[in-house]
């Protein structure tokens, strides 16, 4: 099984603003060594100088991939990517376990990668969304493309997507895929800013609502919320 911890990475004008980032891969090397290669997204703005100092602050296997190709940006280009070009960009790997910039790991009781059983995502926990133009359009043209209703799948009860262990085939495959796609390119992602969390959440939902694993064990620090999940 080939596997692959991953992030979207911004880029930045100052080194000393890599240091979330730098602490996060810290953070992963600490509970993981070098056991899986570390997957870098960017906009095309870390250059070379920039790519080696962060590595030299590993000694993790680090790659930076450049996806300026497919890059929107802004917010919801951030959104399409971790919603769709997630799982084109890793097709490769069976499983990839997401922890963005801003997370850092504080306990880590069990390898992920060696507890799936089967699963197609593995949470750290659920969450609701509380973005009201995403709430007011998003579940009406899920209902349009899958044809289940709203109450069935809409129910705040998303997957927490800033840290989350998932398979990329299962996304890019069959009615999923098919979805997912649409959704992502619709123009109304961009104009309401649908997010990957209540997206991948909706889907999983109605696709795959047993096949919900958690990261038993895991504590992490999301900065941008300033919240210490407890994955349990």
């Amino acid at each position: 099984m080939t596997n692959a911890i991953v992030a979207l990475t911004r880029g930045y004008n100052e080194l000393e603003k890599y240091e979330t980032l730098i602490r996060r891969n810290d953070a992963i090397e600490k509970f993981f060594g070098s056991k899986y290669p570390i997957l870098l997204y960017h906009e095309g703005n870390i250059d070379g100088k920039t790519q080696r100092y962060i590595r030299g602050a590993s000694r993790m296997d680090i790659q930076f991939h450049d996806i300026s190709d497919r890059w929107q940006g802004g917010y919801e280009g951030m959104c399409r990517f971790n919603m769709w070009d997630i799982w084109e960009v890793c097709q490769y790997y069976d499983y990839i376990l997401r922890i963005d910039e801003d997370c850092i790991l504080l306990e880590v009781e069990q390898d992920p990668f060696e507890h799936i059983d089967g699963n197609v995502y593995v949470k750290s926990c659920f969450w609701a969304e509380s973005h009201s133009e995403t709430n007011a359009t998003l579940p009406k043209e899920i209902e349009r493309l899958t044809e289940a209703k709203k109450e069935d799948f809409y129910n705040n009860k998303f997957v927490y997507t800033n840290v989350g262990l998932s398979s990329p085939k299962f996304w890019r495959n069959g009615n999923v895929g098919h979805v997912l796609k649409a959704l992502a390119f619709s123009p109304e992602q961009r104009k309401n800013r649908w997010g990957d969390l209540p997206v991948l959440g909706s889907l999983l939902n109605i696709y795959a609502p047993y096949r919900i694993g958690t990261l038993t064990g895991m504590k992490y620090l999301h900065l941008s919320h300033d919240v210490t999940i407890e994955c349990q």
